[in-house]
C-alpha cells in the first residue's frame, strides 16, 4: 500500500551512506511523549527540520496518527508564503525555499510543547510549536513580522500525511459529505464542518483521527483531502481530482490565505489533530447535523441550510424525520424522508431546508433530527440550534404592547396612508446599511429599502493597518485592508450581512455598499 514511500526512504537511506559523518535517526529526532494525554510529538532536528509525524495512545498501544512515525517523517510539512515567495521546511515540494538555512532555533522541549524557530531573508520570523492536550496536538504556526517599516501579504499551509495505524490510504470523513475515498476540495460555502477525521479502516474502524478546526483554532480558507504522492510534491496550489482515490494514500491540506502583516505584528495559525472516536457508534445513527452558518447565528429572511448524516454498519432502509421548534416547542418546520437508503459501512447526506420568516427578530430554534427502522420503531436522535438576534442583524427591537393600543394603532394607519402616497409618488431607492460594533465583533448589515431588485451588491469594508482580523461569514474575500462580501442581487425587503471580529483598533471606518447604478457610505 505504500510501497512508494518505501522506496522513497530506501533512496534517502542509500544518500545518507555518503555523507562524512553520519548520524542516527535517533538523535535527528526530538520526543515529546505524554501518555496521560495520549499523544507523542516527534519533530526533525538534522534535516527537513520541523517536519514532524504524531502518534495517539489507543487502549494502551501507540499507533500511527501520521506516516512513519514514532520517527519524524519530511512528508507532514508546512509551506510559508512572503509575498510571491514559498519557503518550506521539507525536501519533497518540487519547488519552494528550503527553511533549513533560515533556522534560527533548532527544536527543544519547552515546558509541555515541542519548538523550532527560523528568521527569514524578509526578516519574517517563524515558530513551529507542537503542543499535547488531551488526546490530541495543537499545530501552532507563529508569524512575526519584524521587518521595521515593511508590510508583507504572509500565509501558510499545512500538510499532513495521515497514516491510521497499518493504513497509509486512510479514508477521511467530512461532516455533511461522508467518508471520502477520492481527493475532493472545500472552501467558501462547502466549508463549513468544525472538524474532520480519518480512519484506519472503512470497516468498523479501531484508530481513528480527529482534526479540529472550530473553537479556540484559526479556522482555514480551505481544506484538500488529496493524493499524498502527489500532493507531497507541491509547494501551495493543488489541483484536485474527485476521481483519484486517496485509499493508497492520503493526506489532507489546511490552507491559510495570504493576509496583511503590518511590521512589528504577528500572525497566528492554530489547528489540532489527534485521536478521536468513531463516527458510528451504534448499528445504525444520525452522525452529525452540519449548519451551512458555522456560527450557528441567522437573521431574518435568511435560509438556514441544514444537512444531516446518517450512517450505518449494514444495509439499512427506513425513514429521517427533521424538526425544527422554537423557543416556545412549537414547531415551525417539519419534513421526512420516507425512503431513506444507507449502503453497509457508509454515511449519507440530506439536505434540509428553512427560511426564516421576516417578522422573526429574537428567537432560539432547536433542530430535532430522528432515525427510524422500516417498523417505525426510534433508532436514533440528534439536536443542535441555531439562533436569530436582531440587534446582530444591525435591528433594535422592541418588546410589543401585550394588548391593542388603539391610539398606537390610529397612528400606524395614518402613518401607512402616508407611507402609501409616498410610494406612489415616487419610486423608492432606499438602502439602508447598519454597523455595529460590540467589543471586538463587527456586524455590517446592508437592507433594501426600495420596491426593486438592488443587482450586483458588494459590501466593502476597509481594516486599519495593525488590525487583527478573525472573519465569521463565509466568502468573504481579504485583499490587503479591504474586506469585501458578493451579495449579488438583493430582493426588496431582503438583507446581506457580514460578521468579523476585529482586534488593536477602537475604531471602525464606514463601510461601502456598491450596486449596479449607486453606492452608499455608512454612517
Amino acid at each position: 500500500m505504500f510501497r512508494t514511500k518505501l522506496r522513497y526512504l530506501a533512496l534517502l537511506s542509500v544518500m545518507s551512506i555518503i555523507l562524512v559523518q553520519a548520524v542516527s535517526a535517533e538523535d535527528c529526532a526530538v520526543n515529546l511523549q505524554d501518555t496521560e494525554k495520549g499523544v507523542q510529538v516527534v519533530m526533525e532536528n538534522c534535516k527537513n527540520v520541523g517536519t514532524f509525524s504524531l502518534g495517539g495512545l489507543y487502549n494502551g498501544q501507540w499507533e500511527k496518527l501520521t506516516y512513519f512515525y514514532p520517527q519524524p517523517w519530511a512528508g507532514t510539512f508546512i509551506t510559508i508564503k512572503v509575498a510571491d515567495l514559498y519557503y518550506t521546511n521539507s525536501i519533497d515540494p518540487k519547488d519552494g525555499i528550503r527553511m533549513d538555512q533560515y533556522l534560527k532555533e533548532s527544536p527543544t522541549v519547552q515546558g509541555n510543547k515541542l519548538l523550532v524557530r527560523w528568521m527569514l531573508p524578509e526578516q519574517i520570523s517563524v515558530e513551529e510549536s507542537l503542543e499535547p492536550i488531551a488526546n490530541s496536538t495543537l499545530i501552532h504556526l507563529t508569524i512575526k513580522n519584524e521587518n521595521p517599516g515593511q508590510t508583507y501579504e504572509v500565509g501558510a499551509r499545512i500538510h499532513l500525511d495521515t497514516m491510521l495505524g497499518d493504513n497509509d490510504g486512510a479514508p477521511i470523513y467530512v461532516p455533511g459529505d461522508g467518508l471520502k475515498v477520492t481527493e475532493k476540495e472545500y472552501t467558501g460555502k462547502d466549508l463549513t464542518f468544525k472538524y474532520w477525521k480519518a480512519y484506519n479502516s472503512q470497516d468498523a474502524p479501531n484508530i481513528v483521527s480527529t482534526g479540529l478546526l472550530y473553537g479556540e483554532l484559526t479556522y482555514p480558507d480551505k481544506l484538500v483531502i488529496a493524493n499524498w504522492k502527489q500532493s507531497k510534491q507541491t509547494i501551495w496550489d493543488y489541483t484536485v481530482n474527485e476521481e483519484k482515490s486517496v485509499l493508497g494514500d492520503s493526506a489532507v491540506l489546511l490552507y491559510y490565505n495570504p493576509t496583511t502583516l503590518p511590521s512589528g505584528q504577528t500572525k497566528e495559525i492554530i489547528t489540532g489533530y489527534g485521536s478521536g472516536e468513531p463516527v458510528l457508534n451504534k448499528l445504525s445513527e444520525i452522525t452529525e447535523i452540519v449548519l451551512n452558518n458555522i456560527t450557528g447565528q441567522y437573521c431574518m429572511g435568511e435560509d438556514v441550510n441544514m444537512k444531516v448524516d446518517t450512517g450505518s454498519r449494514i444495509d439499512f432502509e427506513g425513514s429521517l424525520v427533521l424538526e425544527i421548534r422554537d423557543k416556545a416547542k412549537e414547531t415551525v418546520y417539519s419534513k421526512t424522508l420516507p425512503a431513506l437508503t444507507i449502503q453497509a459501512e457508509s454515511v449519507k447526506s440530506s439536505e434540509f431546508t428553512y427560511t426564516i420568516p421576516d417578522n422573526v427578530t429574537n428567537e432560539e430554534y432547536t433542530i430535532d433530527a430522528k432515525l427510524y427502522n422500516p417498523q417505525g420503531s426510534l433508532l436514533d436522535e440528534k439536536e443542535t440550534k441555531f439562533t436569530v438576534d436582531a440587534k446582530k442583524c444591525g435591528i433594535t427591537s422592541t418588546e410589543q404592547p401585550q394588548g391593542p393600543n388603539w391610539l398606537l394603532i390610529g397612528l400606524m394607519i395614518i402613518i401607512i396612508i402616508v407611507v402609501i402616497a409616498f410610494i406612489a409618488s415616487r419610486r423608492k431607492g432606499e438602502v439602508v446599511i447598519t454597523k455595529i460594533k460590540e467589543g471586538h465583533r463587527v456586524i455590517v448589515s446592508v437592507y433594501n429599502n426600495s420596491d426593486h431588485d438592488i443587482k450586483e451588491g458588494i459590501i466593502e469594508d476597509r481594516i486599519i493597518e495593525g488590525a487583527e482580523v478573525d472573519i465569521h461569514t463565509l466568502n468573504v474575500r481579504r485583499r490587503g485592508t479591504k474586506l469585501s462580501l458578493d451579495v449579488g442581487t438583493l430582493k426588496p425587503g431582503h438583507k446581506a450581512s457580514m460578521e468579523y471580529n476585529i482586534k488593536n483598533v477602537n475604531v471602525v471606518p464606514p463601510t461601502l455598499f456598491r450596486w449596479e447604478g449607486g453606492e452608499k457610505l455608512s454612517k
